[in-house]
C-alpha cells in the first residue's frame, strides 16, 4: 500500500465520518423541520454511499488495470468515475433541495393569537344556534355586605 492510498484512506475516513454527523443531526432535526431534514438526511446517505464506492475504487484500481491491461482500462475508468460522479451529484442535488425545500411551521405557544389571513377565504360552516352548547343560566350574584343606597333602584327594604 502506498503513502498516496493511506492518506486517501484517512481523508475518506474523515469525509464519512462528517457525513454520519450530518445523517445524525438531521434526523434530530426531522420534527422541526419536516421534509427538508428529511432530504437532507437522504442526500448525506448517498455521499456516503459515494464515499464508500470511491474507497472500493481507489483499492481495487491497480488490480482492474492488471486484470484489463493498460490499453483497455480507459473505457472502464470512464464507467467507473461515471458512477461515482452520479453518487456525488445525486447527494450534493439532494442537499441543495433540502436547503431551498419548504419547512413545516413550527407550532406557536398555546398563548399567542393566530396570525390574520388576508384573501379571501372559504366560509367555515356554523351549526345553528339551537344546535349550539348553551351554558346553564348564571345564579344572580347575592347582596354585596354594607351600606346600601335606599334611593338606588332595585333595593328592596328587608323590613317592609
Amino acid at each position: 500500500m502506498t503513502f498516496s492510498n493511506v492518506l486517501y484512506a484517512i481523508l475518506s475516513l474523515g469525509m464519512i465520518a462528517l457525513l454520519l454527523v450530518g445523517v445524525v443531526l438531521m434526523t434530530k432535526a426531522k420534527a422541526e423541520h419536516g421534509r427538508a431534514a428529511t432530504l437532507g438526511m437522504f442526500g448525506c446517505i448517498v455521499l456516503l454511499l459515494g464515499e464508500g464506492y470511491s474507497l472500493v475504487r481507489n483499492f481495487t484500481l491497480s488490480s482492474l488495470v492488471e486484470a484489463v491491461g493498460v490499453s483497455n482500462i480507459t473505457p472502464m475508468l470512464f464507467v467507473i468515475d461515471l458512477i461515482g460522479m452520479l453518487f456525488t451529484a445525486g447527494g450534493v442535488g439532494l442537499l441543495i433541495w433540502a436547503v431551498v425545500a419548504r419547512r413545516t411551521p413550527a407550532q406557536a405557544p398555546s398563548w399567542q393569537q393566530p396570525q390574520q389571513q388576508y384573501g379571501w377565504q372559504q366560509p367555515q360552516p356554523q351549526a345553528p344556534p339551537e344546535w349550539q352548547p348553551q351554558s346553564p343560566p348564571q345564579p344572580s350574584p347575592p347582596p354585596q355586605p354594607g351600606w346600601q343606597d335606599p334611593d338606588r333602584p332595585g333595593w328592596q327594604n328587608p323590613q317592609g
